[in-house]
């Protein structure tokens, strides 16, 4: 038998699920005993902790992938940046559940005369020995059809688990997994009270409720950033929350309880830390598709959640070119008008104020807008189901039929999703809006006060009501008599129509 004392050794470990099979600190440890036993000397391991070798696998193995390319770097494995004569494996599907992925990272061990210890087998083999080649092989291929049934399996179960409301994955932050004590099976999730931060006493399911609090009362991802870099909070890292990170949470279902699999959602067996009506809200407000905002995510104008293109019927977004004037523009048809004479009109200044703040500014204007308050049960309910609706909806849309039967199935439920959120919106309109309104019109002060110091998606929120069919109408935007710099005033080029919005209309997307 060959004597191999003396020679260097590395480990790879890897684990697909943290929740289950043998931990990469228990496998360390197995190698670490093998190794002294072989009288090899061990460095440093190559570790995978919580990722799938299988072809059904989401995400790379970082360290697998440097394993591979150190073996590349020189003649032989001592020689390369693997630096070492022998790989160690706990078991052979550590390394890869596929077995084209197996055959060429034995072939590259061939090349580099790098031999594979398997610490559960107890055994060293020799990529280039035909007899240990084909073990090795003979072990990827039955793990690689494990790998399948498993698969097979979860595909089964799943539509059934979702139904069924029972969680999946990883516990997102603000939550935390409960076992059961007998099976060690994910019974269900629960409030996870772990501090925030190093600097606060506040548990991480306080910070999600913070969170859609910040987002509700109309502020954007970016405040609720700088809100929780104040509070000292910090993410599952240890590292400050980013913008687009919060974001994601908001959007997170699992936070209202509920179970989301393949565009629906479903209650789930566990408490949300917000309510449904308050996620559903803010949910829709993120996916809104009205939201230009800046660099940093502040949304930055006001008139794009009504300004309508009047040739073609839907919203105008900001549009900035060099050399020339800011402007709203369709996206669809190209449709133009400078944004400083829109703005003008429509909201003005404190001296002149425009169309919508001379509105809210008239004396008998709190009267006619009077309406049930914003926690009226009724409009907590109708954003809720507005809200679904409104997902539901995106999904169809991105859905796509293998049949024209299938097609005509898709289109005809996309068509009745339509008609119930038009009339869910007006619904909305009735109990929400003018409440919104309200919430601007504060005894003894400036209505620009009240105005300059709301949150953006408030402005946005009253400028859609007011600036609506149902007050002064909605401002929509006519094609300039000529064209060139000297345009006609923006109230020449505006009308205001009264009639319900056409089904055709639809958000810009900047």
């Amino acid at each position: 038998m060959l004597d191999t004392r003396g020679l260097i050794a590395r480990e790879y470990r890897r684990l697909s699920d943290r929740k289950g099979g043998r931990s990469v600190e228990d496998q360390g440890l197995d190698n670490e005993a093998a190794a002294e036993e072989q009288e090899w000397t061990l460095g440093e391991p190559y570790v995978d902790d919580g990722r799938s070798a299988s072809r059904y696998a989401r995400r790379r193995r970082d360290d697998f992938d440097r394993l591979v390319a150190d073996l590349q770097t020189g003649p032989t494995g001592r020689e390369s940046a693997f630096g070492a004569d022998i790989l160690m494996l706990w078991e052979s599907s550590r390394g890869s559940r596929q077995v084209g992925e197996w055959v060429s990272f034995i072939e590259l061990c061939e090349q580099k005369r790098v031999r594979i210890w398997v610490t559960t087998h107890e055994r060293l083999y020799d990529p280039a020995n035909g007899r240990d080649r084909k073990a090795l092989i003979d072990d990827a291929v039955d793990s690689e059809y494990e790998s399948y049934k498993t698969h097979r399996r979860l595909v089964r179960t799943a539509p059934k688990e979702a139904k069924r409301g029972r969680p999946y994955g990883q516990a997102p932050y603000g939550l935390r997994p409960v076992y059961d004590p007998m099976t060690g099976k994910l019974r269900t999730w629960e409030a996870d009270p772990t501090p925030a931060g190093t600097t606060t006493t506040a548990g991480r399911d306080q910070a999600v409720r913070e969170l859609f609090e910040i987002l509700a009362a109309g502020h954007t991802p970016a405040d609720a950033q700088r809100a929780f870099a104040e509070r000292g909070y910090l993410n599952a890292s240890g590292r400050p929350f980013g913008r687009e990170q919060l974001r994601a949470m908001a959007l997170r279902h699992a936070y209202a309880g509920l179970r989301f699999y393949k565009g629906t959602a479903y209650k789930g067996a566990w408490d949300g830390l917000v309510s449904e009506p308050v996620f559903w809200a803010v949910h829709g407000v993120l996916t809104a598709s009205d939201r230009a905002t800046s660099p940093g995510g502040e949304l930055l104008h006001t008139v794009t959640a009504v300004l309508t293109c009047g040739r073609c019927g839907k919203l105008m977004g900001p549009r900035y070119e060099t050399g020339r004037p800011a402007a709203y523009r369709c996206a669809a048809c190209g449709l133009k008008i400078q944004m400083d004479g829109v703005d003008e009109l429509l909201i003005g200044t404190r001296e002149d104020p425009g169309a919508l703040l001379a509105y809210l500014a008239r004396p008998d204007v709190y009267e006619q807008l009077r309406k049930p308050a914003t926690d009226d049960p009724a409009l907590r309910e109708v954003q809720s189901e507005l809200a679904r609706a409104r997902a539901e909806r995106d999904q169809l849309e991105r859905s796509t039929g293998d049949t024209p039967a299938e097609v005509r199935l898709l289109a005809a439920s996309l068509t009745r999703k339509e008609t119930r959120i038009r009339e869910l919106e007006a619904r909305e309109r009735e109990l929400l809006l003018p409440a919104a309104v309200l919430s601007l019109l504060q005894p003894e002060r400036d209505v620009w006060d009240s105005w300059t110091a709301a949150p953006v998606r408030s402005r946005r929120m009253v400028a859609r009501l007011i600036l609506g069919p149902g007050y002064l109408g909605r401002p929509c935007v006519t094609p300039s008599p000529h064209g060139g710099r000297h345009q006609p005033p923006a109230a020449d080029r505006i009308e205001w129509r009264h009639h319900a919005e056409p089904e055709s209309m639809t958000p810009h997307p900047s």
